[in-house]
């Protein structure tokens, strides 16, 4: 996004003006101040220029918006005294184009203070002198940086310039994620930052495999659900013991779609004493995207995101800047496992099976992700890292944050492999973890089957995913 917040350019003094306040227009000065900020701006492709109700406001980009060609868009929101959560109300999105809003300097610093890109505690001014403007600027959702420009005056030559000082960097935010999954409750605390610096402090994960009563629409179990309420406990106590300032639980498919879930997540929420977010399939493929959009380098041309969990598998389609679309199935290497495997090592049976059902679940949304011809094809989830840490331990050590490629050939070979081997032979293999050799190869066949329906030649395995997108919304 790229938002340029302008103070108002100078008016005629209170004293010389004896209408509304709300009518009081520019000084000559001011006008030769409007005049050099549309020269400013005169290479940059404005998108929309919006102004409060003040005349002096609209009159400070009046000479902007007719070079641009565009109209002033007038809102109340912009007006002196507004509170800080109606002006972002306004923040424009991440593709909608370089965007002028010209308002008062109470308004402006107010905005920059709440989004956190001023910290009084570095040492620097909250300077906004009329006719000034702080430039936030961010890769995705939301600005991760702020520039304040401000107007040097040559009384002599009567011209103006402009000196550009970024402002101090924002303090981090200590923020955690309880993912109650359908494979693991993963516990994640990080320092956070609003340029999307993720520093892990805490990650601390538990295996209860709740997807597995998903496989015939199943309640969950009573003693799961009584370990699932004590691990929540647990995990929240850590939390709590690292001071984090912003806390959110967040549930997938296994309390979404198991018919005693909801029952899950009202228990957990009264035990730690926070509500339980349960994300629908289409939320978990939009925070999923986000964090590929904060972590990688997607550019302008369609990506295709894919999250492969316990209970589910979620797709979505964008780029760097936005999300297109986003879809939800119910092929998670729990469920599916639980479900369709018989056997150990899998039977040509088992396989045709799974494959069957991708292939059937998918066939409504296929033309369509086709149709958007992805460039690039980038994964999450545990048991798609734990298909990437096996192949790359064959090479080198898998660093945790590190993104790894797996070539559509080298995932056939590897679900070959694996469908093929007794769960003895899988633990003997480097780079193989007990916790989940015995999905390994199921998960292997479903993103096996998705690569070859989608027609993709490789895909690129993230080090985040969901907990990090949500961490990315703190």
């Amino acid at each position: 996004m790229d938002l340029n917040l302008v103070r108002h350019a100078r008016a005629i003094s209170r004293g010389e003006w004896d209408g509304d306040d709300l009518l009081r227009p520019l000084s000559d000065a001011g006008r030769r101040e409007a005049k050099a900020l549309a020269s400013y701006f005169r290479d940059t492709p404005i998108a929309r220029i919006i102004a409060g109700p003040n005349l002096r406001c609209q009159q400070t980009v009046e000479p902007l918006a007719v070079a641009k060609e565009l109209p002033i868009e007038v809102d109340e929101r912009l007006g002196r005294s507004e509170e800080v959560a109606r002006v972002l109300e306004l923040m424009p999105a991440p593709d909608d184009g370089p965007t002028i809003f010209c308002t008062h300097s109470e308004t402006i610093t107010s905005v920059v203070e709440a989004l956190e890109l001023f910290d009084p505690e570095r040492g620097a001014e909250l300077s906004c002198k009329k006719g000034s403007i702080w430039r936030l600027e961010g890769r995705g959702y939301g600005p991760s940086r702020a520039t304040y420009i401000e107007p040097v005056r040559h009384s002599k030559r009567r011209k103006i310039r402009y000196t550009e000082r970024e402002s101090s960097r924002p303090r981090s935010l200590r923020a955690g994620v309880l993912d109650l999954g359908s494979t693991s409750f993963t516990l994640l605390i990080a320092d956070v930052r609003r340029d999307g610096t993720i520093r892990p402090v805490v990650s601390e994960k538990v295996m209860l495999r709740l997807g597995a009563a998903l496989a015939d629409g199943d309640r969950i179990p009573k003693n799961a659900f009584a370990e699932a309420v004590e691990v929540a406990r647990d995990l929240h106590a850590v939390a709590e013991q690292e001071k984090v300032e912003w806390f959110q639980p967040v549930a997938t498919a296994a309390m979404r779609d198991a018919s005693n879930g909801r029952k899950l997540a009202r228990a957990i929420s009264e035990a730690i004493g926070l509500p339980v977010r349960i994300l629908s399939g289409e939320e978990e493929a939009r925070v999923m995207f986000r964090a590929f959009q904060q972590r990688l380098d997607l550019g302008n041309d369609p990506a295709l995101g894919i999250d492969l969990g316990g209970g589910s598998l979620e797709l979505a389609i964008g780029c760097a800047q936005s999300i297109r679309t986003e879809a939800t199935l119910p092929l998670g290497v729990v469920r599916t496992r639980q479900s369709l495997v018989e056997g150990d090592p899998m039977s040509s049976a088992d396989i045709r099976r799974i494959r069957k059902l991708v292939r059937c679940e998918l066939a409504p949304l296929r033309d369509e992700l086709l149709r958007f011809a992805p460039r690039q094809v980038v994964a999450a989830g545990g048991t798609v890292r734990a298909l990437a840490r096996l192949v790359a331990e064959r090479t080198r050590p898998l660093r945790d944050r590190e993104s790894v490629v797996l070539p559509h050939d080298t995932l056939r070979q590897l679900a070959k492999e694996l469908s093929r081997s007794t769960h003895d032979e899988r633990l003997r293999m480097r780079g193989i973890r007990r916790r989940r050799a015995d999905l390994l190869p199921t998960g292997a066949v479903i993103l096996e089957t998705l690569a070859e329906e989608l027609q993709i030649d490789s895909i690129t395995v993230c080090g985040w995913g969901l907990r990090e997108g949500v961490l990315l919304e703190a």
